[in-house]
């Protein structure tokens, strides 16, 4: 199965702007793909309930419009993304901040390594609830001596807090089990943030 990423909207809606939106036969929506769309007031059709107006909430007779719930296969395709995101970060902070670089590179390769959701919990099989989603990316002062690996990770932040806080709302429409495993992993990428955020502030400092 196809996930429709927020990317890959993204990228599409920049070539060509567009007001309506088909989902490929045989694809879903991510749920941080499915918030573009809303968030742009694209009408497109739901993965299990039809057509959904643009502005519309509320579904046949009145009633309010619910989202169909997330599928966690979603969940470990964004992670895998994410995870190659992540050790890519990790070789290039190798020499300039041996911590971040140790600690990246071990997150990331659980995230990209993972094929199944129950993948993205701890190795004991426990599925921390975890604190709420990140909070907006640091933006890292321009000076000739913050080295550019901060300025990377900032960015890094910013697409990981993206994707935690999609899957935070996403969770509400999950079983028990599925939602602590949506929560153990926004959890984990809120930590993998502030290990960001210190990173970045200490850089600061030394300038």
């Amino acid at each position: 199965m196809h996930y429709v990423t927020e990317d890959e909207l993204r990228e599409a809606y920049g070539a060509r702007p567009f007001e309506k939106y088909e989902l490929p036969e045989g694809a879903r929506l991510t749920p941080s793909a499915r918030q573009f769309l809303i968030d742009f007031r694209i009408e497109f059709e739901d993965d299990e309930q039809g057509p959904r107006p643009r502005g519309d909430k509320r579904g046949a007779h009145g009633r309010p419009h619910r989202e169909p719930a997330a599928d966690l296969g979603a969940l470990v395709f964004d992670a895998n993304l994410l995870g190659a995101r992540l050790r890519l970060l990790a070789r290039r902070a190798l020499g300039v901040d041996n911590t971040v670089a140790r600690r990246t590179e071990r997150v990331g390769r659980k995230w990209q390594e993972a094929r199944h959701a129950s993948d993205l919990v701890a190795d004991d099989g426990h599925a921390d609830q975890g604190g709420p989603p990140p909070g907006p990316a640091p933006i890292p002062t321009f000076d000739a001596g913050i080295h550019p690996i901060f300025f990377e990770m900032a960015c890094v932040h910013a697409q990981i807090g993206r994707y935690a806080r999609s899957w935070a709302r996403a969770k509400e429409g999950l079983g028990p089990d599925e939602a602590r495993i949506a929560a153990a992993w926004a959890g984990e990428a809120t930590t993998v943030c502030e290990l960001l955020e210190e990173a970045i502030g200490n850089a600061e400092e030394e300038v």
